[in-house]
């Protein structure tokens, strides 16, 4: 269908999508939930997990918390009913999996001995629960790793000569994400791809070769369900190629960068919605003790910007005197972020823990971000007809087109 002949059908759907009935106004939660870190949130939204500053890990939900031991609880399966974290084993500190009544399993390291004490950290687990990744430690070497029920700990391919770590791993198992160091001990981001079969898995540096960053220095931290989104950090020659990264399968890299800073600054996203809208993350400038750091937010509405002011322009009312530092999980649809933040000094973190009452864009065929979606927003999306543009795919299938005109005209009028 042509832009012309949408056009010509628009005025009859417009009349249909105006007697549409827009929510009324909610309320964000916002809490300072432990004195620690809040690492994960399980795919549905349903939990936040974390572990304190004195030790253990806990499960937070609106209506309670429980502590389930261990060192740390690091990330959620998708429902929530299992955890991948860090625990204390007879042998060392192990990576290990939680199961309510079933209490926890260790891990162990990759070869038949760790680095004095320490044989694994876990970072991230599947929606099913069934695959967990993070780095073990074969003696004093360390790699990143993958750890089955059936098969235990395994130690994934590695281009460097150094170490590697997995950072995260897709819902569906099938990708994984972290880095690889070079032989000057510099991290570069990389990407595991499990090939045909399941017998083997394939490394690629995924910033190799890019404007500023020919050896590709970065990380992956975060994915989609199905590995076709990953987001992390680029450390390029220049702040201009440094900071957060989104790299989609089908458009490529996009390089979303730092917030304007006069003190030397890196950072870098955390964490990404199902559909590639919104990411999180964090950036940090100065060093030692007179470090600053600030979560941040992005979406194609807002550019990046700071997490606690977007925040509280929706009404979230987080005070003035409590910094957020990092945004480090998200639920599926960006309703549920967590994270750590401090209040004075950075070394006393707290967890916290955001609920919005709708998705974070609430309204996404507002385009240009006037609080209206009408011809404005119209005019933009024909002018992507055809074209594989995330930012305004409001269907999420990878093209704009009928269905996305549809979308568009359903949410005529008044953003709620």
């Amino acid at each position: 269908m042509t832009a012309p002949t949408i056009r010509s059908s628009i005025v009859l759907l417009l009349g249909l999508a105006a007697s549409g009935a827009l929510a009324g106004e909610k309320e964000i939660l916002f809490e300072r939930i432990a004195s620690g870190l809040a690492y994960g949130v399980s795919d549905d939204g349903a939990i936040v997990v974390g572990g304190y500053d004195s030790g253990g890990g806990f499960i937070w939900t609106p209506q309670s918390s429980t502590d389930i031991g261990g060192t740390a609880a690091i990330a959620a399966s998708g429902d929530g009913s299992l955890i991948v974290g860090d625990l204390l084993d007879g042998s060392g500190n192990s990576a290990g999996r939680h199961e309510a009544g079933d209490g926890w399993i260790a891990f162990g390291g990759l070869g038949s001995s760790g680095c004095d004490s320490s044989l694994s950290s876990a970072y991230d687990i599947t929606s099913d629960g069934q695959r967990c990744v993070g780095l073990g430690w074969d003696g004093c070497s360390a790699g990143a790793f993958l750890w089955t029920r059936n098969e235990g700990m395994r130690a994934l391919p590695q281009l460097g000569p150094f170490s590697s770590r997995a950072d995260t791993i897709s819902g569906d198992g099938t990708v994984i994400g972290g880095w690889d160091e070079a032989s000057n001990g510099g991290r570069r981001a990389a990407a595991w791809q499990e090939t045909p079969g399941g017998a083997d898995w394939e490394e690629t540096l995924v910033l190799a070769g890019t404007s500023g960053n020919t050896e590709g220095y970065g990380e992956v931290n975060g994915s989609n369900g199905d590995g076709s989104i990953l987001v992390g950090s680029a450390q390029g020659s220049s702040d201009s190629t440094s900071g957060a990264f989104v790299l989609r399968e089908d458009d490529g890299l996009q390089l979303l960068g730092l917030l304007p800073t006069a003190a030397v600054a890196t950072g870098g996203a955390l964490d990404v919605t199902e559909d590639g809208r919104v990411v999180v993350g964090f950036q940090r400038e100065g060093f030692g003790g007179a470090q600053v750091f600030t979560a941040t937010y992005w979406s194609a509405k807002t550019g990046l910007v700071a997490l606690k002011d977007h925040l509280n322009e929706l009404g979230a009312g987080i005070p003035a005197g409590f910094t957020l530092a990092a945004a480090m999980s998200m639920s599926d649809d960006g309703r549920v972020i967590c994270g750590w933040g401090y209040e004075g000094l950075f070394f006393f973190q707290e967890a916290w823990v955001v609920v919005l009452p709708d998705g974070p864009d609430a309204c996404p065929a507002d385009f240009n971000g006037d609080g209206v979606v009408d011809g404005a927003d119209l005019n933009t999306l024909l002018g992507a007809w055809g074209t594989l543009a995330p930012e305004f795919d409001l269907t999420g299938d990878g093209r704009i087109d009928g269905a996305d005109l549809l979308e568009l005209l359903s949410a005529w009028g008044p953003c709620a």
